[in-house]
């Protein structure tokens, strides 16, 4: 399991909605609130020529290495960073979490079947998105993610990754 950058450029590509969407927030947030209006996962394509990636969402992982999924939040909020923990357990151990990027607090559990990422991100065009890449030796099976952002309902996604 490798980690990808948690910005990544934004995708041209219509989106369809995976989790319950949040009710519309008001006009403008309070000051230091952040609503989520939108929460999904999928995956992502190759790079076209101006370095973006096509995101099809969905919830069946092949198990390819280097096939590429992301989470992607939509988000209102006007505070220029917001707090993020991502919990992602697979069935099994992986061969390897791969390194976390510098600004990146990660950590895993002892059976060494969930990795925690606590950050911080910059929403661009209001998304928040991250992504990780699958390597040889990835578990087949339910891989859950877990999404907490700042004091924001848990979201919950469950990928058949196979």
């Amino acid at each position: 399991m490798m980690p990808r950058s948690a910005l990544l450029a934004t995708t041209t590509c219509c989106l369809a909605l995976l989790a319950p969407a949040v009710p519309a927030a008001p006009a403008a947030p309070a000051a230091g609130e952040v609503v989520v209006l939108r929460a999904e996962v999928g995956l992502l394509g190759p790079r076209d020529e101006a370095g973006r990636q096509r995101f099809s969402p969905g919830t069946l992982l092949p198990l390819r290495d280097g096939q590429e999924f992301a989470w992607r939040l939509v988000v209102k909020t006007n505070k220029p960073f917001v707090r993020v923990r991502e919990e992602l357990t697979l069935p099994a151990e992986p061969r390897t979490w791969g390194d976390p990027e510098p600004d990146i607090r990660r950590r895993t559990t002892p059976d060494g079947r969930t990795a925690i990422t606590e950050w911080r991100l910059a929403p661009v065009d209001g998304v928040l998105q991250s992504a990780w890449t699958v390597t040889t030796g990835d578990p087949p099976g339910t891989w859950v993610l877990k999404l907490k952002v700042e004091d924001q309902p848990e979201r919950v996604f469950r990928l058949q990754a196979r």
